[in-house]
């Protein structure tokens, strides 16, 4: 049962995540639908805004900008997600943060793209924030079923940004290598998590139960309170509003 006198987690949303741009069939709207009515009790939604040309540039190639932009619907989608990943980043210098946007981000690279991905929403987060001199270092933990190329193929020759992949191959590993990576996570100025449920059960992945989310928000918010959280992956609809909110209430918790 949720505790309604527990404070509310800032939560960037925007209607305009469920638009129902081209891309592939298990990527769709019903994710941010699912996700926002079963959270919509326990955060305080923000409306975003779309980042801008010289943001994007941060992170991608004039090439891959422009080949997104070819499809108005996809790029207008796009730049919101990726302005609404920059929005939660500012925030949870303050307080800890989720972005619920799409389309997912970590398979962005600076000149490719793939996944479902178009840009990079994690990574221009960080190094938007970088830029402005606002932090000198972060750390990016993705938990995502799938390895986060795009977002290694940006941040790996930038030495501010520490970036660790969780891909472990069972529950007890999952854990094992989610401790490692958040064992120094207040070293860093700000901890921004690729926040995929595609290792839930009874996902693609087949590893992680609900509660388990609830364990993960709460390590990632005790190993840095700097922390924001991007939704990329998870395709398992009928749960994925009940993990996402085991997850923010571990946040919540953990913060309480």
């Amino acid at each position: 049962m949720i505790n309604t006198g527990m404070q509310k987690l800032k939560t960037i949303y925007s209607p305009q995540f469920l638009t129902d741009y081209p891309t592939v069939d298990c990527e769709n709207p019903d994710r941010i639908e699912f996700i926002h009515s079963k959270i919509k009790d326990i955060v305080e939604f923000i409306e975003p805004e779309p980042c801008t040309l010289s943001d994007l540039a941060l992170c991608h190639s004039e090439n891959l900008i422009k080949t997104v932009a070819r499809n108005k619907e996809v790029y207008s989608t796009a730049i919101l997600a990726a302005g609404g990943a920059m929005m939660a980043a500012d925030m949870a210098l303050r307080e800890p943060c989720f972005a619920l946007v799409r389309p997912p981000g970590h398979h962005a690279g600076h000149d490719f793209n793939g996944g479902f991905c178009f840009f990079n929403n994690v990574a221009l987060a960080i190094k938007n924030l970088l830029e402005q001199d606002t932090i000198e270092s972060a750390l990016i933990v993705d938990i995502d079923l799938h390895y986060g190329n795009g977002t290694y193929d940006i941040v790996r020759s930038d030495p501010r940004i520490t970036f660790r992949n969780i891909d472990a191959h069972s529950r007890e590993a999952f854990f094992r290598d989610l401790e490692e990576a958040l064992s120094d996570g207040s070293a860093y100025d700000i901890l921004g998590c690729s926040l995929g449920f595609d290792t839930y059960i009874r996902d693609w992945g087949g590893l992680l139960y609900g509660e388990d989310y609830h364990r993960i928000g709460s390590s990632l918010v005790s190993a840095n309170r700097r922390l924001f959280c991007v939704l990329e992956g998870g395709y398992y609809v009928a749960d994925l509003g009940t993990n996402a909110q085991f997850l923010l209430t571990g946040i919540l918790k953990a913060c309480s």
